[in-house]
C-alpha cells in the first residue's frame, strides 16, 4: 500500500472518528448558538479563502486568526496554540470553563479579532463547508461567504498541499504527492457542499477568477453583503506574514499584490493521462459551474514552458 493509499485511509477513520464524537459529546451539541455578526470564508481548499480573508482583515472592522476546525474535527488545543500563538495553558482554561464547542469558538473567535484591534470577526477554515447545517443554525446572525475557483486549478494547488505542518510545538515542511483523481473529488465534495447553499441570504458566493480580475468591483459587492462601508485600503499588499507564520502557513503569499497568474494553471500543468483522470471524477461540475463549455477542453493541446 503506497503512502498516500495509508494516508487517505488515515484521513478517513480520523473523520468517521470525529463525527462519532461529535454525535454522542454534549460539547459538540448542535443546540447551543453564538449571536455574534461573525464572518466564516470557506469552500474547497485551494480556492483562495486565504487571500479574500486577508483582504477583508485590511478592513478597519474586520480581523481573524488561522483555521480552526472547530466544527470539522474535535479540538486539537496543541496545534491551536501552535498556529494561534496563544499559551497552551491559557486554551486548556478557556476549554475548561466553556460550556459546549460554540461558546470556545465565540470566545477565541473574539479575541482573534480584538488582538487585530477590531470589533468583528472572521473565521478563514476551507473545511467548514462541510459543516453549513450547522454553521448556520449556530450562528445565525453570521454571513457566510462561499469561494469557487475552477475546480482544475485547485487540483493543480492541491496535489503538493500542505507544504508545512504543526508537529511537536512547531511548524515544519511537509511533502506530499496526492494523484489528480483524489484532488478533484475533494473539490467535487466540498464545492459542492457549498452550491447546495447558493441562494441562501447569509451566504454569498465568490469567484476566485473575478476576484483577481476585478477586486474593487468584487470587494464592493462583499463588504456590502456584510453591512459594512467601502474602504480602499482591503485593495492594498499586505505586510510580510512576520509574526502570523501559523495565520498564513501555507499561504505567505496571501500578502503579495493581487494577481492572476495561477488562474488557468492546469493548462501547463495537468498531462493528458490527468485531464481524463479529473474529467471522469468531476468534470460535470466543471460544466455546471461554467468553467468549460463542453469536456473538448480535455483534448486541448497543452501549453508548453
Amino acid at each position: 500500500m503506497s503512502p498516500n493509499e495509508i494516508s487517505r485511509l488515515w484521513n478517513r477513520a480520523q473523520e468517521h472518528l470525529d463525527q462519532r464524537r461529535f454525535r454522542r459529546s454534549a460539547w459538540y451539541s448542535a443546540d447551543a448558538v453564538c449571536r455574534d455578526p461573525g464572518v466564516f470564508v470557506l469552500g474547497c481548499g485551494r480556492s483562495g479563502t486565504t487571500l479574500v480573508r486577508e483582504m477583508l482583515c485590511r478592513h478597519g472592522a474586520l480581523g481573524g486568526g488561522p483555521e480552526t476546525l472547530f466544527f470539522v474535527k474535535t479540538l486539537d488545543l496543541k496545534y491551536l496554540s501552535v498556529i494561534s500563538d496563544i499559551p497552551l495553558a491559557e486554551l486548556e482554561a478557556l476549554r475548561t470553563r466553556s460550556e459546549h464547542v460554540v461558546r470556545f469558538a465565540e470566545a477565541y473567535y473574539r479575541r482573534m479579532a480584538e488582538r487585530e484591534g477590531k470589533r468583528r470577526w472572521i473565521d478563514k477554515t476551507p473545511m467548514h463547508v462541510r459543516a453549513l447545517p450547522r454553521l448556520l443554525a449556530s450562528f445565525p446572525e453570521a454571513r457566510v461567504v462561499h469561494v469557487i475557483r475552477d475546480g482544475r486549478d485547485v487540483a493543480c494547488s492541491l496535489r503538493n498541499h500542505p507544504r508545512q505542518r504543526v508537529h511537536r510545538g512547531g511548524i515544519v515542511p511537509n511533502r506530499v504527492d496526492r494523484p489528480i483523481a483524489l484532488c478533484a473529488q475533494r473539490w467535487l465534495r466540498d464545492t459542492g457542499m457549498g452550491r447546495v447553499y447558493a441562494g441562501h441570504p447569509r451566504l454569498t458566493e465568490l469567484r476566485y477568477e473575478q476576484l483577481v480580475a476585478d477586486p474593487e468591483r468584487e470587494m464592493r459587492r462583499l463588504l456590502e453583503f456584510l453591512g459594512e462601508p467601502w474602504e480602499s485600503g482591503v485593495l492594498e499588499p499586505g505586510t510580510e506574514a512576520g509574526g502570523r507564520s501559523g495565520v498564513l502557513m501555507n499561504n505567505a503569499n496571501a500578502v503579495a499584490p493581487i494577481s492572476g497568474a495561477a488562474t488557468g494553471r492546469w493548462r501547463r500543468d495537468l498531462s493528458a493521462a490527468e485531464r481524463h483522470s479529473f474529467d471522469r471524477v468531476a468534470g460535470d461540475l466543471l460544466i455546471a459551474l461554467g468553467y468549460a463549455e463542453d469536456r473538448g477542453w480535455v483534448d486541448d493541446p497543452p501549453i508548453v514552458q
